[in-house]
């Protein structure tokens, strides 16, 4: 046989290897980003966990239902609020702060987070109701 199969050979296997090491890791959680269809169909399908970090003001001014209110400047010391075992949609006004709060959360391990990038404001003028 040849050097040239050999090394054929050699690469084949060396690719392989790599490519089980690569598959058998487990996939990076990362955040979603989900816009108000998205939202709305999660929320139909139940079992969401949906996040409102916004001040409790805001909130009392108008919030999805169903939402619960874990203001963001208390997100760590209320981790054990938030449910590891589902989906968790994190929202604010306008996507800012829960995207911040989503990322947060993934790196504390959570494995399905998103953030819903439209925002309180986006829900309200696509003619949504708001619960008071």
């Amino acid at each position: 046989m040849g050097a040239r199969w050999k090394r054929g050979v050699f690469l084949g296997l060396v690719l392989a290897v790599v490519g089980l090491a690569v598959s058998a890791r487990p996939a990076a959680a990362g955040v979603h980003d989900v816009d108000t269809p998205a939202l709305e169909f999660l929320l139909a399908g139940g079992g969401v966990f949906l996040l409102d970090v916004r001040t409790p003001g805001e909130y009392a001014r108008g919030h999805i239902e169903g939402a619960v209110l874990i203001p963001m400047n208390r997100v760590p010391s209320r981790l054990g609020e938030i449910p590891r075992d589902g989906k968790v949609v994190v929202v604010c006004a306008t996507g800012a702060r829960s995207a911040a709060v989503a990322r947060y959360l993934d790196d504390q391990g959570y494995p399905w987070v998103a953030n819903y990038v439209d925002g309180v404001v986006g829900w309200y003028r696509k003619g949504l109701p708001l619960a008071r």
